[in-house]
């Protein structure tokens, strides 16, 4: 399991951008729902992680993610405002991105995650444990454990 870890970590840094930080998760995150100007970027993110967000957190990022072809530039407005969006590519890097993290949320819990020796069921906590013919069983409940008894 650790060499799996280890994996999706370097597959993290070996990416076209190196997502070192929350606020390049977030900042990602935040364009795969939707085309953003980056002042919207960076009062998204101080809304997200309640802390004062310097420009100088986010617009080197988005210039590499522009470089790496993951967001592409339109401008708008009076003011011509630039809003960035994630290309096709863009959105496949989030979406990986997401997965991978999802994977290691998974790896992160799974270990606590007990099955009822009767019903089958899924048991994050407060299972429920027998002794029977010399082996501890894990049940979700005593009517579980009962059952389990009688068959």
């Amino acid at each position: 399991m650790q060499k799996y870890l280890n994996v999706s970590v370097i597959w993290i840094l070996m990416a076209p951008v190196k997502i070192t930080n929350l606020v390049k998760v977030y900042a990602l995150l935040l364009l795969k729902k939707r085309p953003m100007h980056g002042y919207e970027i960076i009062k998204e993110l101080e809304a997200y992680m309640l802390r004062a967000i310097s420009a100088a957190h986010v617009y080197p990022f988005l210039r590499m993610l522009q470089k790496s072809k993951l967001i592409s530039l339109k401008e708008s407005g009076k003011r011509e405002k630039k809003q960035y969006e994630l290309t096709k590519a863009g959105n496949q890097f989030a979406q990986e991105l997401i997965d991978k993290f999802a994977e290691l949320v998974e790896l992160s819990i799974t270990h606590n995650i007990k099955t009822c020796a009767h019903c089958h069921c899924k048991i994050i906590e407060g299972w429920h444990k027998e002794k029977m013919k010399g082996k501890v069983l894990i049940f979700c409940c005593s009517r579980c454990a009962d059952a389990f008894k009688k068959s």
